[in-house]
């Protein structure tokens, strides 16, 4: 019925088109290129479900580098095989690896130029030609619920107060031993964790966001945990393999260091590293040699009893000499790193005591140097204290310095990310000032005013007008304040208050230096200041190529600021 009823319908499809004039073409799906098969499939580095995958993933595994040797040195799986929890704990993480095996064939990845590869045939090719899909399959094997198996087909107690009893049953297994030493093939992940670390977005984050000093010295200290805990777990594991029986009293009749340092220095009540239950005891005492094995402190009380304890104890003697060394020379150099703002205030305070030393007068003259510039010696020490403290973290050589000699990041940048880094620092103060706002500026021509800009610090008392070598400016304060005056008697000072990413007075500056020089800004600092200075050469400059911000705003500022300054001076003669 369905063969009739198809050719039914295929006759009146020919029968109707053929009616209409119009000969039916089969549609034909256009091609697809084969890169994009399956792109939808594909995950990308940039997804932020992946990221948080592969930070879970850095955790899990790390805590496998903790955990397997303490299983393999320490405990020899007696918390796998006692505890429930545990032992369902292990499973999620096994199952995590068996879903990060097979997620990576839909990973996409960047290729040595940067380029970002999504085609799925080129990322299971590339895949399984490294290798890593066997090394990660092997990483992936269900140990725990295999354990479980093994325990359940042997007729023993799992997970309940009897297993404490009978833990040595389940040793004298050799298929229970056989999946315990599987559970060391997790350890092959510790060969990626450098690679996925460096392509985590969220590690990058972390390790770009925070200081690199601290950085170094959370990854000292890591190394040196890490280091320490491995060597306690292998030497551990060197007196339970001398162990004839699974019966762990058996310990204290064996020679080894166990029973040599409990017949000499167990105290009753004290650390007990003798049963299967004691497995954190024993750790403690195993982490106790270890650390003073890589710090040659060496106590004495733990000492090696046999041939392979002797042995094992030589050969850590000379790697932990090596290490030690290692981490000492690196942790010197990141303490020198964190004290060289200390080291460059130390220096520069030597310089300053030294040039106060040499000093012809200790004090000036009143009529000289005013009153407020008798003590000169404790503002010049003052001042360099207040730099150390307030000014910035990287000293520049001199007191007037641009976005290039505070942010030295600046000079090693392309040119376009220069301007967009520039623009960040500034932009905010640039918006202050009318004609150099985004509303007449375009990006570039603000990034090259902020370019020339330079920071300038003062002391309390000093008086500024005009920089020396690069003229009039405009001043936005980014710390401490000042009063203003017009170059006569104090009663004509002002104070200006919550001028902190504020400029004073930005129309002044566009007329010329020498109209009524005697009635232009001086500014009167009270107190350790920090200011953005804009010179007017480069305000100038800009003005100059760009018309509109001249003609529709910076013009009709020029000329309020000439008349002001004109009225100004029946005010001042009054």
């Amino acid at each position: 019925m369905s063969v009739v009823r198809t050719s039914i319908d295929a006759g009146n499809s020919r029968n109707h088109s053929e009616s209409d004039g119009t000969v039916a073409h089969p549609k034909v799906k256009e091609p697809v290129n084969p890169s994009l098969k399956g792109i939808k499939y594909v995950i990308f580095p940039e997804n932020r479900y992946a990221q948080a995958w592969d930070f879970a993933m850095i955790v899990v595994i790390w805590y496998y580098a903790f955990a397997i040797p303490f299983h393999f040195g320490i405990s020899s799986g007696y918390y796998q095989m006692c505890y429930r929890g545990f032992s369902l704990f292990n499973n999620v993480l096994n199952v995590m690896f068996i879903v990060d095996t097979f997620l990576a064939f839909l990973r996409a990845f960047r290729d040595e130029n940067g380029l970002i590869v999504y085609s799925l045939q080129s990322i299971r090719r590339r895949y399984i030609r490294s290798g890593w899909f066997f090394i990660n399959l092997m990483a992936s094997l269900p140990t725990s619920l295999i354990l479980l198996g093994q325990i359940a087909a042997s007729n023993k107690p799992f997970g309940s107060v009897t297993c404490h009893g009978q833990i040595h049953e389940h040793f004298e297994n050799p298929n229970v031993r056989f999946v315990l030493v599987l559970e060391g093939f997790k350890l092959l992940r510790l060969l990626r964790i450098k690679k996925i670390m460096q392509t985590s977005e969220l590690m990058s984050k972390f390790w770009e966001g925070i200081n690199v000093e601290i950085a170094l010295t959370i990854k000292f200290c890591y190394m040196i945990v890490l280091v320490s805990h491995w060597i306690a777990c292998i030497w551990g594991l060197i007196a339970l393999q001398q162990m004839e029986s699974y019966v762990h009293s058996s310990l204290l009749d064996e020679l080894n260091w166990i029973s040599n340092w409990y017949n000499s220095s167990y105290v009753e009540g004290g650390l007990n590293p003798i049963g299967w239950e004691n497995a954190i005891p024993r750790y403690w005492l195993c982490l106790f040699w270890a650390i003073q094995s890589i710090t040659s402190i060496g106590y004495g009380n733990i000492s090696p009893v046999t041939t392979i304890e002797f042995a094992f104890a030589n050969f850590l003697m000379l790697l932990c000499g090596i290490f030690w060394a290692y981490i000492i020379g690196s942790l010197v150099e990141v303490v020198q790193g964190l004290a060289s703002t200390s080291q460059e205030y130390i220096s520069r305070m030597n310089d300053a005591n030294q040039m106060v030393k040499d000093f012809t007068v200790k004090q000036l003259p009143e009529s000289v140097g005013g009153s407020l510039h008798k003590k000169s010696s404790k503002r010049v020490r003052r001042f360099i204290t207040n730099q150390r403290d307030v000014a910035t973290k990287n000293w520049s050589e001199s007191n007037a310095s641009t976005l290039a000699e505070s942010y030295p990041t600046l000079s090693i940048l392309s040119p376009e990310l220069r301007r967009f880094c520039a623009l960040h620092l500034t932009y905010s103060l640039l918006e202050t000032i009318p004609y150099l706002s985004s509303n007449y500026l375009s990006p570039e021509e603000q990034a090259e005013i902020a370019m020339q800009c330079v920071t300038l610090e003062f002391s309390t008392a000093e008086k500024f007008s005009a920089h020396p070598d690069l003229g009039r400016g405009i001043l936005i304060f980014r710390r401490g304040f000042a009063t203003v005056s017009r170059n006569v008697p104090s009663k004509f000072f002002r104070w200006h208050k919550d001028i902190k990413d504020k400029p004073i007075d930005v129309d002044e500056v566009l007329v010329e230096d020498d109209y009524l020089e005697e009635r232009q800004l001086v500014f009167h600092f009270v107190g350790f200041t920090k200011v953005f200075f804009v010179p007017r050469s480069a305000i100038m400059g800009i003005l100059e190529k760009n018309e509109r911000a001249w003609k529709d705003c910076a013009r009709w500022r020029y000329f309020k600021a000439g008349l002001v300054l004109y009225s100004m001076k029946d005010s001042l003669t009054a």
